[in-house]
């Protein structure tokens, strides 16, 4: 009985040995290199830095496509370098309400509120290092990092409202509080996970967050200036690998 244990106990770590080389494979893999395109939807954001709309200072998620083709450099079965060009388009939504002084009433503040949309359009560069996993023969788990560079090639604001508190016989006087353009390059870092289907087809979630500023620099008489924030947006692609 206790060498049937024994067997049992040894077959076991057998087959988990062999699930676990099965999972995680180092094998030379069967193509160096390959490419796929990829198809997909976003929601993202850009933020403003609350240091210069200090008051009611949000931003909304907006929705947006993106579009691109991919090489995979395969290391291992397990890893590959993928660098990849997209062009993307993102949108989101803002709304700010500031006190602001103004000039020769005695020093009294008004209200600023301005709200309105985003827009913009660039062709963003990632490269990312993807850890490649068996689930099934059929199914691999692929958990992906690495950093991103996007070149804006086109954006625009477009107020809903815009005034301030101030009348002009009885009619709202137009604020001028923000009028900022997307800075021309955003850096930042690009992760996620998803699945390969049949060794083909390709489903995918990540997360981009820039680490640059998210606006222009505007020239003022005692220098440049900037609005601040953040770039942020999730995608979720499916593609297709030859």
């Amino acid at each position: 009985m206790k060498r049937i244990a024994i067997l049992l106990v040894i077959a076991a770590l057998a087959a988990g040995t062999t699930n676990a080389a099965d999972f995680f494979s180092s094998a030379t893999p069967e193509q160096p290199f390959n490419l796929g395109i990829r198809l997909g939807v976003n929601t993202s954001n850009r933020t403003v830095g609350n240091e210069n709309m200090y008051g009611y200072n949000v931003q909304g998620w907006g929705t947006g496509f993106d579009i691109g083709v991919v090489a995979d450099l395969n290391v291992r079965d397990y890893l590959s370098l993928q660098p990849g060009v997209f062009f993307e388009s993102r949108s989101n939504t803002y709304t700010f309400i500031n006190a602001v002084p103004a000039a020769g009433l005695n020093a009294a503040e008004y209200l600023m509120t301005q709200a309105g949309t985003f827009n913009s359009y660039a062709l963003t560069i990632p490269v990312i290092g993807s850890m490649r996993f068996n689930i099934t023969d059929d199914i691999r788990w692929n958990v992906d990092f690495g950093p991103y560079v996007s070149f804006m090639f086109g954006s625009k604001l477009k107020n809903k409202v815009n005034h301030n508190s101030i009348n002009n016989d009885g009619i709202p006087a137009a604020g001028a509080e923000f009028r900022q353009k997307a800075a021309p390059v955003d850096v930042g870092l690009k992760f996620g996970t998803g699945l390969q289907i049949l060794k083909h087809y390709s489903i995918g979630v990540h997360y981009m967050a820039g680490i640059t500023r998210a606006w222009k620099n505007v020239k003022t008489d005692f220098g440049n200036y900037s609005y601040g924030g953040r770039t942020k947006a999730w995608v979720f692609t499916l593609g297709y690998d030859f």
